[in-house]
This record gives structure tokens, C-alpha cells and sequence, in this order.
């Protein structure tokens, strides 16, 4: 399915990264075997540390948080777009929380 990296931003201070990456994509959803549960079919709103060095990027697991921005039966083109538009207006909170996690941690 289509992920969309809507921005890629620098921190100062970050413990687990360089950068924070907002990302929106679509999940088929169902058991999740690392939590216990399950997840929600949709589209999501990601935001995740990132460190960049040398042209390869690397994230420590389970790091950063996601966001379930419109629940759906499946995907098409139409709603990923409003759930790109969607997913622009959340991210800064997604980023703020994140920002907080990690100079916490």
C-alpha cells in the first residue's frame, strides 16, 4: 500500500535520532502479536526519530508514535489524499508528544 513521507525535520537534543519523520499510509490492520491486541484497519499518521548518516537512515524499534487519523474498509486513492490533508493539520501534535518522549527518555 502507498506511505507518503509528509516531512522530515531536524531536532537538537533528540536521544534516538536526528530527525523526526511524519509519515501517513494505510494498514490492512489485525492482530497485533506484539501488544496483545489488534489493530484498527485505516490510515495513520506516524511520526518517528530518525537518524541519517552516510545516505542510510536508521530508527531504534519502537520508537515514535502513530495515529489512527480515519478508520476504513479498505483503501483507495480518494481517501488517502484526505487522509494526507487530515494528517498535515495532526502532525504537529504527533510531533510535540514525540518531542516530549524523547528529551524525557
Amino acid at each position: 500500500m502507498e506511505r507518503r513521507l509528509l516531512e522530515s525535520t531536524p531536532y537538537e537534543g533528540l536521544k534516538n535520532g536526528s530527525h523526526i519523520d511524519v509519515e501517513v499510509y494505510y494498514t490492512k490492520g489485525g492482530a497485533n502479536y506484539i501488544s496483545g491486541g489488534t489493530t484498527p484497519r485505516g490510515y495513520y499518521l506516524s511520526a518517528t526519530p530518525v537518524t541519517y548518516k552516510n545516505g542510510m537512515a536508521s530508527t531504534v524499534l519502537f520508537n515514535g508514535m502513530k495515529k489512527l487519523l480515519m478508520p476504513a474498509n479498505r483503501y483507495s486513492a480518494k481517501q488517502f489524499e484526505q487522509a494526507v490533508n487530515k494528517g498535515r493539520e495532526e502532525a504537529p501534535e504527533l510531533i510535540k508528544l514525540v518531542l516530549d518522549k524523547e528529551k524525557a527518555a
